[in-house]
């Protein structure tokens, strides 16, 4: 399949412990038993990393026509093109980068660390039931796992239809080789979160995020109901996953986000931030990753910005419950949604 045609929807490895909400009294949990799908795992790195020669490179190439171009042209691209190089060279480059050792030593530790992934492949399965429940033509059943050499951590192919997970960006916050990485790309509150319990969460998000595309707010209350659509979202797909799980946040700042909700509802009426049109300002501030919302200080979630959207459109959709879920997303009256929520904590 041409590079140009593949699209992966990617999410930052950014993670939080783990916590599962109880089944009692939450709306969001469905009777899945007429959904039939089977999540299947296709274990590129082992096909890869048990190839011998380049012929064995070339049969894998033949064998896996589709990804293999993603591969080659996007993951690692970096590692096995060259300026001019022919599909020969990136063949041979591509054994060269397995056959060396501490690429091997990464492929063994992977292994070691999620066997045969059937854990993941059975919350996968689930999620996947939940995103054919409320998007029918969405039958996702297939996940490919893969290393990157530390690009890549989870992303959803539209084309596919199919989640991608970079193992070795979840091979735990104490692994060692993650200190040794570039900290600008790889500071200290991302690494905390390379845990691999993030998979199936971080595979969703993906999914969400080509969902819901990107848009060019104008204001901060459009960008804040916009990042609170995927989250919403987040919460039908993810029904038994805490709430930390769906917004990246680490152990306490969920808590402290409900603890401050009306202290941070006031600063933004305050600063004139909810209809602040400058993105530049608050989009670093509100809606960035980071250790926490810089306005609010060292101790604070960070992206507030988006957990108070996701308030906003959890209000709107209580209040107006014969919207439907497409309905919402399609909304871009972002003005209106807010209006309507009636949000004032």
């Amino acid at each position: 399949m041409p590079k140009k045609v593949i699209f992966l929807h990617i999410v930052l490895i950014i993670s939080v412990v783990t916590f599962i909400v109880g089944c009692q009294d939450n709306p969001n949990i469905k009777d899945l038993s007429d959904i039939h799908l089977e999540m299947k795992v296709t274990r590129f790195e082992s096909e890869l990393f048990t190839c011998k020669n380049v012929e064995d490179i070339r049969k894998l190439k033949s064998k896996f026509p589709d990804f293999y171009s993603t591969y080659v042209n996007s993951i690692v691209a970096s590692n096995v093109q060259t300026l001019g190089g022919s599909d020969e060279d990136i063949v041979v480059n591509l054994y060269k980068y397995i056959a060396h050792h501490q690429m091997d030593s990464l492929y063994t530790i992977t292994q070691n660390k999620f066997g045969d992934f059937e854990q993941e492949r059975k919350e996968l399965e689930k999620a996947a039931k939940y995103i054919n429940y409320y998007f029918p033509k969405d039958k996702i059943e297939n996940v490919t796992t893969f290393i990157s050499t530390f690009q890549y951590g989870s992303a959803y192919n539209s084309v596919g239809k199919e989640f991608l997970v970079g193992l070795d960006l979840y091979l735990g916050a104490d692994f060692e080789v993650y200190t040794m990485i570039d900290p600008q790309h790889f500071p200290t509150y991302r690494v905390k979160k390379f845990e691999p319990y993030r998979v199936v969460p971080n595979c969703v998000q993906t999914y969400v995020n080509y969902k819901i595309p990107e848009v060019n707010s104008s204001t901060f209350i459009e960008q804040a109901v916009h990042e609170g659509k995927k989250l919403y979202v987040l919460d039908l797909l993810l029904p038994e996953s805490h709430d930390s799980l769906k917004i990246n946040y680490l152990k306490g700042q969920i808590e402290w986000a409900i603890d401050q909700e009306s202290n941070i509802w006031s600063y933004l009426i305050e600063k004139n931030v909810l209809f602040n049109s400058d993105k530049n300002e608050y989009q670093k501030h509100y809606f960035n990753d980071g250790p926490f919302t810089t306005p609010f200080g060292n101790e604070s979630a960070p992206r507030t910005g988006a957990w108070v959207g996701w308030q906003i459109v959890k209000a709107y959709m209580t209040k107006n419950s014969e919207v439907t879920i497409d309905e919402l997303i399609a909304n871009k009256d972002y003005q209106n949604i807010f209006q309507k929520s009636g949000y004032r904590p």
